[in-house]
């Protein structure tokens, strides 16, 4: 009586392990946008010209993509339980480290390669986090839900972004600088991975909460009793021969070129190309990274709504992608025009919010796409989008430098547009590697 019970009623650690997963996104960004937001008082004290600047965006993303892959192959392989726990209390550490740059004299030759070197090193900590999310999500959550889900995380992803820059104008006000501020952001990573390591276990057959009728309804297709299988190595060549690999990892490589303008170097360049107050800068670097709050989850649940109601898996991806990437190309370009600070925020807000209409639906696709490897696609489209977004950032450095403004935003609705192109290729009935799970 009491199995058919349990049965009857299903547990829901699947929710909580989605809480948690959405708690580490809002974390992830507070304590990446906490440095962006900051970026206009250290080029002020340490007195950095824009091609530094360039340069300092650009070697965090390039950390960030060579360490993409092999933080998706570990996520695969070990597991996402130690995986995230280093990673976090990894890049916390490194965070509050920049504050002892503070120490060092601005005329002096070592804060920039110091810099440079920690948000290296930055960047290599985080770029294994999304990757072993989406192996989180491919384990926990049902495969009709993965575009939602992944669009709640990037919405959580966009609260942390909107809130670091209002955050860290009020820490930098109180502790009139930016030292203590970025060791008090760091600190809540290691709040957050003493909530996560001791209760999270890697797959749902492992945590006791989890009983048989949540364990039908996240792997209906999969044996109830299946134990772990051993790790499998990397089909590359499939990889390699795959359309759907390629396409995703370009069009994610398109939108990394353009997007990370707004989560990298919008407040450097709103504070000293267009004469904004700290307060305005706070401002037009917080708004869009709001829009994306709305965004990404409600284009995560319209690209799953279309595949329920169409019974057509490609089209929902496909359709939101593709429009979304296309809007933003129009509203990036037209911020060349714009003047009134307001309506500036809000030109930037409409890119960045369709830039995030695609974020669900491209780490679906890799859940849909990779199924067991969804950890290694993820890391390699996520790569390909940090290598794009580094050079964008050198270049734009450049630009700024040379007071080509219009250029660097017309470059950018360029990238947009190829983008929506790419996801045209994308056919996520097709995985890399066929398994139950996979099939119509």
């Amino acid at each position: 009586m009491g199995r058919i019970d349990q049965l009857e009623r299903p547990t829901h650690v699947r929710y909580a392990v989605l809480a948690i997963a959405c708690a580490l996104a809002v974390l992830t960004y507070v304590q990446r946008q906490g440095f962006v937001a900051g970026t206009p008082y250290i080029q002020r004290d340490l007195r950095l010209d824009d091609v530094q600047m360039g340069l300092l965006l650009a070697g965090w993303l390039v950390a960030y993509g060579i360490f993409q892959v092999p933080g998706g192959l570990l996520g695969d392989r070990l597991g996402s339980r130690h995986l995230l726990t280093i990673l976090v209390l990894g890049w916390s550490t490194v965070l509050a480290s920049v504050a002892l740059i503070a120490l060092l004299p601005a005329e002096g030759w070592l804060a920039f390669p110091l810099l440079f070197v920690l948000r290296f090193l930055f960047g290599s900590f985080q770029a294994g986090g999304f990757p072993a999310l989406a192996r989180v999500i491919a384990d926990w959550v049902p495969s009709g839900q993965r575009g939602f889900a992944q669009g709640l995380i990037w919405t959580c992803s966009r609260l942390g972004g909107a809130v670091a820059p209002l955050l860290g104008l009020w820490l930098f006000e109180v502790y009139s600088g930016w030292a203590i501020p970025f060791v008090i952001v760091a600190a809540l990573g290691v709040l957050w991975c003493a909530a996560f390591w001791p209760w999270f276990r890697n797959r749902p057959s492992e945590m006791s909460a989890v009983n048989m009728a949540e364990l039908s309804i996240i792997a209906p297709l999969r044996p109830q009793t299946e134990r772990p299988s051993p790790p499998r190595p990397i089909p590359w060549t499939r990889f390699l021969a795959s359309r759907n690999v390629w396409a995703l990892c370009l069009l994610y490589g398109f939108v990394g070129f353009s997007g990370n303008f707004i989560t990298n170097w919008l407040p450097a360049y709103v504070k000293k190309h267009r004469e904004l107050s700290d307060k305005e800068t706070a401002m037009v670097a917080a708004v869009p990274l709001a829009f994306g709050i709305v965004s990404c989850v409600l284009a995560g649940f319209l690209s799953d709504g279309i595949n329920r109601w169409t019974g057509r898996r490609n089209l929902g991806r496909r359709v939101v992608g593709c429009t979304s990437l296309s809007l933003a190309a129009v509203a990036i370009a037209s911020s060349i025009w714009v003047e009134d600070v307001w309506l500036l925020a809000l030109t930037f807000s409409m890119a960045f919010f369709f830039n995030d209409a695609t974020m669900g639906p491209a780490w679906a696709s890799c859940a849909d796409i990779g199924e067991r490897y969804a950890g290694a696609l993820s890391g390699a489209m996520n790569m390909t989008g940090s290598f794009f977004a580094a050079f964008a950032m050198y270049v734009a450095g450049v630009l700024f430098y040379w007071h080509l403004d219009e250029a660097v935003f017309l470059m950018f609705a360029a990238s947009y547009t190829l983008g929506a192109v790419c996801w045209l290729a994308v056919d996520v009935t097709n995985p890399v590697v066929a398994t139950p799970q996979a099939a119509e």
